[in-house]
């Protein structure tokens, strides 16, 4: 029955773009052979008004587990049409044009409800991913937009047939059009789901721009925009593509979080940078070449900026290579190394300042029963579960590190005389209060043993904190597990 549904439901996307295709061709034809203007316009707003319905019938359809950015497209979609039929209106009813009138209003509002809702898709898909991503993101449209101004917004606000809000509305629609090619490329750097939505998604976005951007170049270049074919027919494309994304099956799974900490300097990010940064000395050098006026000031602030952000985006690649180091790749707590280089710099610290140095060693008990039982998907659910619990109620400056297998080790600085007791137990408890789900069907209650050992005086030394908290936890399992034992001092070990 799943796989009969699947199909349909692939079916439903392909015949929807065969669909499209048909009315776009349809729309270019009815131009390029002088047809009445309703005619053309007739298949143009079908499609703008059956998108956001397709979209509503896509989530019906799949049911993903949220839907709040889908909504949100099928209201700027909706809106979009809006603006679409009074744009048509006016037209073909009178041909009055003067900016800006409500059909205006109505893109821009579209624009910005479909910009939203792409942007909720990017940082659900990549949540750590914000500055990284932002940073390429601006430096690509820091230089487009040098491009958009020097030959789309300049010319307009340099025009003295045209009152300011004419200026302002033709100069809105390049920058919400940059605004759109910021998502497209976050959404292309970004990790995740890679699949048709991915694409189709991203060919919306592209030619959404491609296509504005020819409409306002033939503008002014003097061309009648209202009866040119090609851009119409990029429009309906790229509808169709977005109407496609929420009718195709993966769209339920499309905006699941990337399993990928933070974004590489791939040979391919590098590469779009590089071209990004040059383009602007090079838009200079050829209106240099052209021997056309010069904008220095604006070039030379866009050249500083972007370079700010280069340097920018190199400290976070440091910074995250550097977390990357310090990091458990599977729980994503601190790891072993980390966690002796902090154990190192602590006890020089409190043989220092005289205060008390808290280590606790944490061993989930019979894990290897559980991997035997679960497979070790279901162990590393129970490692990443017991992670998440034990960073939760950590106390604040302490540090949670994996040292190895199933092992944990929590570091405590300043640790009182009665309250080391206290926290091993609040951690015993917060493993084994809770049962831990290891598969989509099963719960199962996990519990720990935990080793304990703190100490101070001027000869603290990070080994003897390690044996003593390892000998308090081979006793504790010993004892039967599922319980705690402090070793009486770091420098004295626990017999077995």
């Amino acid at each position: 029955m799943d796989r009969i549904r699947a199909g349909r439901a692939s079916i439903v996307w392909r015949l929807w773009l065969a669909v499209v295709a048909a009315c776009a061709l349809f729309q270019i034809l009815a131009q390029l052979f002088g047809l009445p203007f309703l005619v053309s316009e007739i298949t143009y707003s079908t499609v703008s008004c059956a998108v956001p319905i397709m979209i509503l019938v896509g989530v019906r359809l799949h049911r993903p587990a949220r839907r709040a950015a889908w909504i949100m497209l099928a209201l700027g979609q909706t809106v979009y049409a809006a603006a679409d039929a009074v744009y048509s209106y006016d037209v073909w009813s009178t041909g009055d044009m003067a900016e800006p009138t409500p059909s205006d209003v109505l893109y821009l509002s579209s624009y910005l409800l479909t910009g939203v809702a792409v942007l909720i898709f990017v940082r659900r898909r990549t949540p750590g991913w914000d500055f990284a991503t932002a940073i390429d993101a601006l430096v690509i449209a820091l230089s487009s937009g040098m491009l958009t101004w020097v030959f789309l917004i300049e010319p307009v606000a340099s025009d003295p047939a045209l009152a300011l809000p004419a200026k302002l509305t033709e100069a809105a629609y390049p920058v919400l059009d940059l605004m759109l090619l910021i998502l497209a490329v976050r959404l292309v750097l970004g990790a995740g789901n890679r699949g048709s939505v991915h694409r189709m998604l991203f060919g919306y976005l592209g030619l959404m721009f491609a296509a504005d951007t020819a409409y306002a170049v033939m503008g002014i270049m003097g061309f009648d925009n209202t009866t040119e074919p090609y851009t119409a027919g990029l429009w309906m494309v790229s509808l169709g593509l977005l109407a496609a994304c929420a009718l195709h099956p993966v769209m339920r799974d499309f905006d699941s979080r990337s399993q990928v900490a933070a974004p590489d300097a791939t040979p391919a990010r590098l590469i779009m940078l590089a071209c990004a940064v040059l383009m602007v000395p090079g838009l200079q050098f050829t209106e240099y070449l052209a021997g056309q006026e010069l904008n220095v000031p604006l070039s030379s602030a866009a050249c500083a900026v972007m370079f700010l952000l280069v340097l920018a985006r190199m400290a976070g690649l440091v910074a995250a290579q550097r977390r990357a180091a310090d990091t458990d790749g599977l729980t994503g707590v601190s790891n072993r190394r980390h966690l002796e280089e902090t154990l190192a710099t602590e006890c020089r610290r409190a043989a220092r300042s005289g205060y008390r140095l808290g280590l606790l060693m944490i061993d989930i008990d019979h894990f290897k029963k559980i991997n035997d039982t679960y497979g070790h998907p279901g162990g590393d659910r129970v490692l990443c579960e017991l992670a998440r619990r034990l960073s939760s109620g950590g106390r604040a400056g302490s540090l949670l590190a994996r040292y190895g297998g199933e092992e944990f080790v929590a570091l405590v600085p300043h640790v009182g005389d009665d309250e080391l007791p206290l926290i091993a137990e609040r951690i015993r408890l917060a493993v084994a209060g809770l049962p831990i789900q290891v598969d989509d069907q099963t719960l199962i209650t996990v519990t720990a043993s935990v080793g304990a050992t703190a100490a101070l005086g001027p000869d603290l030394h990070p080994q003897d904190l390690l044996r003593a908290a390892d000998e308090a936890l081979y006793t504790a399992k010993s004892a039967g597990r599922n319980r705690v034992v402090i070793a009486p001092d770091a420098r004295t070990a626990i017999p077995r």
